[in-house]
C-alpha cells in the first residue's frame, strides 16, 4: 500500500517532466512572458471543459494550467529550466487549489471568455460592507475619481467645494430594469432564473454571476426593452456634488465619498466610492512642506542691528516677532506651533522665516557719516573714503586695500559697501560741481 501511495506521488513528477512546459504551451524556450500569456489564453479557451466536450480537454486544459503557472512566475520558470520541476524536491507544493493560480488565473479566463462577466464590474471579492452572491463574488460598482482645485489657504483652514461628476446609475423611466412599464419579463434560459451559472474546472465546481442575464435571473425581449438605456438598465447622469475638504489637506491627497461611484453594471449590489483628488494652488506668501510653512520678512538695518521687532505673516495672521541685535541676513527663526493644522489632528506644524536685511537706498549726510564713524570705530573700515577729486598713484591705495581686504567680512562692512556703491557716485558727481 505503501508502494502505491510512492508511485501514485512519482507518477505526476514523471508527468511533469514527460509533458515540457513549452511545448504544451507551444512556445519557444525564450519566449517572453507577454508570448506566454498569449500563448495560454488561446489554448485554455480552446480547451476549457465548457467550451470543448471533448473527453480529452478536460486533461490537457490541466496540463495547459500547469505550464503556465510555472512560466508566468519567474522564480518557478528558474528553477523549472534548471531542474526540470518549478519544485526541486519533487513535492506537489500550493495546497489546495494548487496549480489553479488561487482562481486568480481562472477570473482572468473568464473574463476572456464570457466578456468580464466573471471579472470585471462584479469580480471583487467580498468583504467587510460588501454583499455577496452565492459564488462568492460581489456585484459591487466600480469607483470613480474627480479633481477638485483649491486655493492655499481655503486648504489650510479647511472648505466645501464642489466637483461635477457622471457616474453610472440606474435608469429612472424603467427603475433599472431595462423593460418598458408593462413589459413583461422572461425567466433566462441559461441559468432558470436564479443568476447564477455552475461549471466545472479542474475537477473543481464554481459558481459566477450567469453571462446571459447578468444574474438578474431573468432577460427582457428587444421590442420590450426601454428606450432610454437601450434595455441595460443603466444610464450615465451628470451631477455635481459637495466635497468637504479638511482642513489641512495638501496637494495629491484623496478624499473618499463612500457609494457616490458607479452602480454595478449588472446584477444588484452597492456603488462603488468617489474619490476626490485634490490640486492646492501656490500661495505669493508661503511655501508648504508638509505641516510646516516657510516665508521671509524684510528687516530694517537698524533693527537688526539695535534689536526689536517686525510684524511677520503666518497662516493665522500678522504676528509680533522679537528681532535680537546683531542679527544676519539670511537667518532663520522657528515659530512653533505657527504652521498649518495636520488633518484629522490638533497637532500644526511649525513655520519658518528667513530674515533679510533691507538696506537703504536714500542717505542724508549726516547718515553717511555717522556709519563712516561705526565702521572706522568697528574696525571694517577699507581705509578713509577720499575725494574723488583727489587722485593719487593708487600704489599704496592698492596695497592698504589688499591689506584691509581681509578684515573685510563682518556685517558692517557688508552695510558699508553696499551703502558706498550705491552712493559713492553721486557724492562724487556732487564734489566734481563744488
Amino acid at each position: 500500500m505503501g508502494a502505491c501511495g510512492a508511485r501514485s506521488f512519482h507518477t505526476t513528477s514523471a508527468m511533469r517532466k514527460s509533458d515540457d512546459f513549452y511545448s504544451v504551451l507551444g512556445v519557444k524556450r525564450d519566449a517572453s512572458a507577454a508570448e506566454i500569456k498569449k500563448a495560454y489564453y488561446q489554448l485554455a479557451k480552446k480547451y476549457h471543459p465548457d467550451a470543448n466536450k471533448d473527453p480529452s480537454a478536460k486533461d490537457k486544459f490541466i496540463k495547459i494550467q500547469e505550464a503556465y503557472d510555472t512560466l508566468s512566475d519567474e522564480s518557478k520558470r528558474r528553477s523549472y529550466d534548471q531542474f526540470g520541476t518549478a519544485d526541486p524536491t519533487g513535492g506537489m507544493g500550493g495546497g489546495p487549489g494548487a496549480g489553479f493560480g488561487g482562481f486568480e488565473n481562472m477570473e482572468d479566463i473568464l473574463s476572456q471568455m464570457f466578456g468580464g462577466a466573471f471579472g470585471g464590474a462584479q469580480g471583487r471579492r467580498s468583504g467587510p460592507g460588501r454583499t455577496s452572491n452565492a459564488g462568492g463574488f460581489a456585484s459591487v460598482g466600480e469607483d470613480i475619481e474627480a479633481v477638485a482645485t483649491v486655493p492655499f489657504m481655503a486648504a489650510v483652514t479647511g472648505t466645501t467645494t464642489s466637483v461635477t461628476i457622471t457616474p453610472i446609475v440606474k435608469c429612472e423611466p424603467c427603475s433599472g430594469a431595462g423593460a418598458k412599464k408593462g413589459a413583461k419579463r422572461h425567466t433566462c434560459s441559461l441559468c432558470h432564473g436564479t443568476g447564477q451559472a455552475t461549471f466545472t474546472m479542474g475537477g473543481f465546481h464554481v459558481q459566477q454571476s450567469c453571462p446571459q442575464c447578468g444574474g438578474e435571473g431573468w432577460t427582457v425581449s428587444p421590442k420590450d426593452q426601454c428606450a432610454s438605456c437601450g434595455g441595460k438598465g443603466r444610464v450615465r447622469e451628470r451631477k455635481t456634488v459637495q466635497v468637504n475638504v479638511p482642513a489641512g489637506c495638501d496637494s495629491g491627497m484623496r478624499i473618499r465619498m463612500a457609494g457616490m461611484g458607479d452602480v454595478p453594471v449588472e446584477g444588484e449590489g452597492p456603488a462603488g466610492d468617489l474619490y476626490v483628488r485634490l490640486r492646492v494652488l501656490p500661495s505669493e506668501v508661503f511655501k508648504r512642506k508638509g505641516a510646516d510653512t516657510y516665508c521671509s520678512a524684510n528687516v530694517p538695518f537698524t533693527t537688526a542691528i539695535l534689536g526689536g521687532s517686525v510684524r511677520v505673516p503666518t497662516v493665522d495672521g500678522d504676528v509680533e516677532v522679537k528681532i535680537k541685535p546683531g542679527t544676519q541676513p539670511g537667518e532663520e527663526l522657528r515659530l512653533r506651533g505657527k504652521g498649518i493644522r495636520k488633518v484629522n489632528s490638533s497637532a500644526r506644524g511649525d513655520q519658518y522665516l528667513s530674515l533679510r536685511v533691507r538696506l537703504p537706498t536714500q542717505m542724508s549726510d549726516r547718515q553717511r557719516q555717522l556709519i563712516e564713524q561705526f565702521a572706522e570705530e568697528d574696525g571694517s573700515k577699507d581705509g578713509a573714503v577720499k575725494d574723488d577729486g583727489a587722485k593719487d598713484d593708487g600704489t599704496s591705495k592698492e596695497s592698504s586695500n589688499k591689506e584691509n581686504s581681509k578684515k573685510d567680512t563682518g556685517f558692517f562692512s557688508r552695510i558699508k559697501k553696499d551703502i558706498e556703491e550705491n552712493f559713492g557716485k553721486k557724492k562724487h558727481k556732487d564734489d566734481d560741481k563744488k
